[in-house]
């Protein structure tokens, strides 16, 4: 009778944990839907608070449920409104996790391309997008985002001058490629 006692109460505590930790799910998915409304609703005019605030949303159900379907699209969210608030380290950084922590995830090849993308178009750090491109084309070769990054490689090498005549080449028609 005393075990018989101890498993119902043992149950009763797994539900009620389980129970708990389902409230709070769907607690932190309800904020981050009234975050995202607010960012949808004046897209133009975001201030740094709301976007703050639903980066800590994303990255929060991310590392609380990362077995959860929605954990890897958080995090790349994440990036996108860090790139936003022209946080591109930090973009990187969480998209770098993104493949880390999915690399089988439909989100890692875009993560890999997107990351080399911030390093290359916003930071002007070409070096450090190559390898990030690099991998992409290695470990996804046949992703679509795979025959983007190999027709940005070669350029990513070239100075300024080295691309205007690159581009030259390509479109010899072209005025608008001033001397």
């Amino acid at each position: 009778m005393k075990q018989l006692i101890l498993i119902a109460l043992g149950l009763f505590l797994l539900t009620n944990c389980a129970d708990k930790k389902a409230v709070q799910q769907t607690a932190l998915l309800a904020r981050i839907d009234s975050l995202e409304n607010i960012l949808l609703t004046d897209s133009l005019n975001i201030s740094d608070e709301p976007a703050s605030e639903i980066i800590k949303a994303y990255l929060k159900f991310a590392d609380t449920y990362p077995k959860d379907s929605s954990a890897a699209d958080f995090l790349f969210k994440a990036a996108d409104v860090m790139r936003g608030m022209y946080r591109y380290q930090d973009a990187v950084q969480v998209l770098e996790l993104v493949v880390t922590r999915y690399p089988k995830s439909d989100k890692a090849p875009a993560a890999l391309f997107y990351a080399g993308f911030i390093l290359h178009a916003d930071t002007e750090q070409n070096m450090l997008a190559i390898p990030f491109f690099q991998r992409l084309i290695d470990e996804f070769p046949e992703h679509p985002l795979s025959n983007d990054a190999r027709n940005l490689m070669p350029l990513l090498n070239m100075n300024e001058e080295q691309l205007l005549d690159f581009l030259r080449q390509r479109n010899p028609d072209s005025s608008g490629l001033a001397s």
